[in-house]
């Protein structure tokens, strides 16, 4: 076990595109073999900021440390003041993320001469002083996405200090640990994990008896029909007579779907889905087959199994 200190910037100057958009990147090689293990990670804009020059239209940045480089993704940032820069990079709960930065400038008012800033990282700075996140592949990428005006010239100066605890792994486990690493950075561009649902309906959806109210009604069954099943008659006395295939009908009416409110079983006919409970197998599993195959036994007399 050694304790690696990474101690490196990435740096130079980018124009933008037309579009207004802007990356670079950086790599840089670590030991093979080796499990790692951030034990703090902290990142410096040298430069102090991004532009916040008057005229200069919104402009932002993110910077990501990761087991590989970042690809922009169908994602964007969303500022409450409707200004929207699109494809940005993976969310920082993503798997690839490492450590995550985002900045950006914009202006409240038509004239542009008050200029917001806000800065987000992941993790937090007190989470960022503790160990955090593994990973196995032997280098890690500093990447900086940009969007601002067209054509726009951007200095860049950023500074990266990150311990890592280098731990001697595996081959198995180093092998089995970049593949995924190396799936991780390329097979998703859109996160939606949300379930959504109408703020009325949250109640019968996650507890759906707490919509209802009280126990879930249940069906009465008709005395006619339970004499069916209870003979209280005398044993010499006639009875109505029933089929097998009546049966069935009514064992499959019983467990008919119903509603989250509703009582189980078949209201338009008055079939509880509690008569399933004197259901025997030799009234659903059908007809009983006319030859059954004969019985052959072993000359100790076991049955012989086929």
């Amino acid at each position: 076990m050694a304790v690696n200190e990474i101690r490196d910037t990435i740096q130079g100057d980018i124009i933008l595109t037309a579009e207004g958009v802007g990356y670079m990147t950086r790599c840089l090689n670590l030991k093979e073999g080796y499990r790692n293990e951030i034990l703090s990670v902290d990142v410096t804009n040298d430069n102090a900021g991004i532009n916040t020059a008057f005229g200069i239209p919104e402009q932002a940045y993110q910077l990501y440390v990761s087991p590989y480089p970042i690809i922009n993704t169908e994602e964007n940032i969303n500022l409450n003041d409707g200004v929207i820069f699109t494809n940005a990079g993976p969310l920082a709960g993503d798997e690839q993320v490492l450590y995550k930065e985002t900045c950006a400038t914009y202006y409240s008012n038509e004239s542009q001469q008050f200029p917001f800033q806000f800065k987000e990282q992941f993790p937090s700075a007190q989470l960022a002083a503790t160990p955090t996140t593994k990973w196995y592949s032997p280098h890690v990428y500093i990447t900086v996405l940009y969007w601002g005006a067209p054509s726009q010239l951007v200095n860049t100066k950023f500074s990266l200090f990150m311990r890592v605890n280098q731990i001697k792994s595996s081959g198995t486990t180093v092998s089995m640990g970049q593949y995924k690493e190396f799936l991780d950075s390329q097979c998703r561009l859109l996160t939606d994990t949300a379930v959504v649902y109408d703020p009325a309906d949250v109640a019968g959806y996650v507890f759906p008896m707490w919509r209802h109210g009280g126990i879930r009604p249940e069906l009465m069954i008709s005395g006619t029909t339970a004499l069916r099943y209870y003979n209280r008659v005398a044993s010499n006395a006639n009875q109505e007579m029933t089929t097998r295939a009546a049966l069935q009908t009514a064992y499959t009416d019983a467990t008919t779907m119903v509603g989250f409110d509703a009582a189980f079983g078949d209201a338009a006919l008055n079939l509880p889905e509690w008569i399933t409970l004197m259901d025997v197998g030799g009234i659903t599993a059908g007809a009983i087959r006319q030859y059954p195959p004969p019985l052959k036994f072993a000359d100790n007399g076991n049955t012989l199994m086929f």
